[in-house]
């Protein structure tokens, strides 16, 4: 296989290049990065060198390696999918759920294939772990931790600052953790996410990784922003806890790994290191415990890095696989997933939304529906006939979405009598207003799953009803009400507070989910948890500086929070 690798760091030097050059299935064809070549030996490799990932020809490329710094993996990968040129990405795959969609996209237009995951999947005692869980009865609980003695990459480096890395332990170690729950329970939603970060060490310089050094002047360089230990306690949809631990640094004497996975027949236990570090003690220990009487399970030996081995072994496989396309971005959009929920619940130090969840409360334009073009052709008509020549100043009215058009208007200083023509409008193209993808599919289940649900919107309840009714879903909602139903629309708490009622359930039951600034405000008002729309057009940027308890880029997110009420008792 014609192999590329992108970046020339510590990753490509010591874990790619020895290993496909010893792979009788790969062949480096060229090598990338940005920086001089001077005084980079790369051993007598003689393939021709590019300062960047444009010039490799995708009719000369099979696969590209991409090992570059964090906050490149989504834009590199990108790129070279777009062109047809098949990817491996190393973790952490993306930094966050809208890189996720950008390689997703990608994938699906150029006809490339990602490729991507922890190598820690493909270890041997890791696999041997999950042969023994079918064993244990019904799981209960797992426990992840990789805990470094003094394990800090490259300090003061890019892996510290946040622009550059994307986060500290949590995205380093944490990513290979989270990637091996599929592997270990299967599929897996988590319906309530609590995490801590802590930075007590990461820029004490004698935190470093000693197998990593670099020559770098520590005491010169930048203070670290990132955490040195992230923590999470984790509860899927189906009620199995699971608890995280990411050490960059810590107390203990040696660099460890341990797994243990209880179940109602038994528990087990594999203590190992993972990674490169020397500082580990002997080899890995799989044990499986019943009633009080432990049991040694052999474990294959396999060299410090052997998973790295095998990974290359199965990508050949995985490439040609028809059945694999899709799912590397699959499981990039679940670890992310996961990780940002993490980080927002260490930001706010609550918990986030979950198990206690019965019902919803939606917004409507921007969140259910992609409502956007018809509204801006409805706007500048009733522009056109009311106010008359020039430009209708859409753009402006789109920072106002979610409030009564009449206000909107107030604000604006514009007629009132634009309302007729615009109504008017919004009812003769109402037809060509879609719903986001995965809507139909999530309000169907979230209805299955016996949660109350509810719009609340800055449309007029008719239209909105009509509308919905149109889409053929206004069966799955048990209200839905508009401004004009209420005697102050948003950002008002009235609308959600009459929703509530009308739902017959308390605030602390139910989340609303918005796509503007006045829905956070008014679920907030009325004592709601307030839940960020990422997917439509949105200022994603004001609606995360107005801080809401969570944001989410997919609709189908929504279902890790709500699991089935039934299921609670």
């Amino acid at each position: 296989m014609r192999t590329a690798v992108v970046g020339l760091g510590w990753a490509a030097k010591s874990i790619w290049l020895p290993r496909l050059r010893a792979h009788p299935g790969f062949v480096i064809t060229a090598v990338v990065d940005s920086r001089s070549a001077e005084g980079d030996e790369l051993d007598g490799l003689d393939v021709p060198r590019y300062e960047d990932a444009a010039s490799l020809d995708p009719a000369e490329v099979d696969l590209a390696i991409v090992a570059v710094p964090n906050r490149l993996h989504a834009e590199v990968g990108a790129r070279l999918l777009q062109r047809g040129i098949s990817v491996f990405l190393e973790k952490p795959v993306c930094l966050s759920s809208d890189e996720a969609e950008r390689l997703a996209a990608a994938e699906r237009a150029g006809g490339g294939r990602l490729l991507a995951g922890s190598a820690a999947r493909y270890r041997s005692d890791v696999r041997a772990l999950a042969e023994v869980i079918g064993s244990l009865g019904r799981i209960r609980h797992v426990d992840l931790a990789w805990v470094r003695a003094r394990g800090v990459p490259d300090v003061g480096g890019w892996f510290t600052r946040r622009q550059h890395s994307g986060g500290g332990a949590l995205v380093d170690l944490g990513w290979h953790l989270l990637d091996l729950v599929p592997t270990l329970l299967g599929p897996t939603t988590f319906a309530q996410v609590v995490g801590t970060i802590s930075d007590d060490h990461v820029n004490d310089p004698s935190s470093g990784t000693a197998w990593r050094d670099n020559g770098r002047d520590t005491a010169a360089a930048e203070s670290a922003d990132v955490e040195d230990t992230a923590r999470g306690f984790l509860v899927t949809a189906g009620g199995v806890s699971v608890s995280i631990r990411a050490s960059w640094r810590s107390h203990e004497q040696l660099d460890t790994t341990t797994i243990t996975i209880d179940g109602s027949a038994g528990t087990a236990r594999l203590a190992c290191t993972f990674g490169f570090s020397p500082n580990r003690a002997g080899g890995p220990m799989l044990t499986v415990t019943r009633d009080g009487e432990p049991t040694s399970v052999p474990v294959p030996e396999e060299t410090i890095g052997g998973e790295y081995d095998t990974q290359l072994d199965e990508l050949v496989g995985e490439l040609t696989d028809p059945a694999a396309r899709g799912r590397a971005v699959r499981d990039a959009r679940a670890t992310i997933g996961v990780i940002e929920r993490l980080y927002e619940s260490a930001r706010t130090g609550a918990e986030l939304p979950g198990e206690d969840v019965r019902a919803v409360v939606f917004d409507l334009d921007g969140v259910l529906v992609d409502s956007t073009d018809v509204m801006r052709r409805a706007f500048r008509t009733a522009y056109a006939e009311v106010v008359g020549e020039g430009e209708a100043p859409f753009a402006e009215y789109n920072k106002h979405l979610g409030r009564y058009f009449p206000d909107i208007m107030r604000i604006m200083g514009l007629p009132l009598e634009m309302e007729e023509p615009f109504v008017r409008e919004s009812y003769r193209l109402a037809g060509q207003v879609p719903m986001f993808d995965g809507v139909p599919e999530l309000l169907a289940e979230l209805r299955d799953r016996g949660v109350v649900m509810a719009v609340a919107t800055g449309k007029s309840g008719p239209r909105a009803r009509s509308l919905l009714e149109l889409l053929g879903v206004l069966p799955l909602f048990d209200y839905v009400i508009g401004s004009d139903e209420v005697a102050h629309p948003k950002p008002a708490p009235d609308i959600v507070e009459l929703a509530l009622q009308k739902l017959g359930v308390r605030a602390e039951d139910a989340i609303m989910v918005g796509d503007a600034v006045t829905d956070l405000e008014s679920a907030r008002g009325a004592g709601v948890r307030a839940v960020a729309a990422l997917w439509g057009e949105s200022d994603a940027a004001a609606l995360r500086a107005a801080g809401p308890d969570l944001a989410l880029t997919d609709p189908s997110e929504l279902l890790r929070l709500c699991p089935p009420v039934a299921a609670r008792a």
